[in-house]
């Protein structure tokens, strides 16, 4: 899927239009991922931007739609993404230690004691 090792991760605005794909679960044209947004609204020509760069990427597809419309949809998932990110950091970040990467957040996000036990309820007894 994503060749260059600067392909791999999406900037904050193309994490917005993933986001919209995402959550829309449909082709989509620009118009309606554009309709998604809060206002103001970024101009049709930002996300037709954004659509073919994720394109390039490989991170979007298209379809033709009617007339000369195009349709574009995720070829990867939210969690597939996550997970890649989630190993990008665990490797880059913490010698590729999922203890070191889970204790980080343990002790800099301070987690709340309920947090903690649904962390403690993931571990399967032996």
């Amino acid at each position: 899927m994503v060749k260059g090792k600067n392909d791999y991760t999406l900037t904050k605005s193309e994490m917005q239009v993933m986001n919209a794909l995402w959550s829309a679960g449909k082709a989509m044209d620009v118009h309606e991922v554009v309709a998604r947004y809060e206002e103001p609204r970024p101009a049709y020509t930002t996300i037709s931007t954004f659509l073919k760069i994720l394109t390039t990427k490989g991170f979007v597809d298209w379809k033709k739609g009617n007339g000369k419309q195009y349709l574009y949809f995720p070829v990867i998932s939210r969690g597939e993404y996550a997970s890649r990110v989630m190993k990008d950091v665990k490797d880059n970040f913490f010698g590729g230690s999922a203890s070191s990467l889970v204790r980080f957040f343990v002790e800099d996000e301070q987690l709340s004691e309920t947090e903690l036990r649904e962390l403690l309820s993931l571990i399967p007894n032996p």
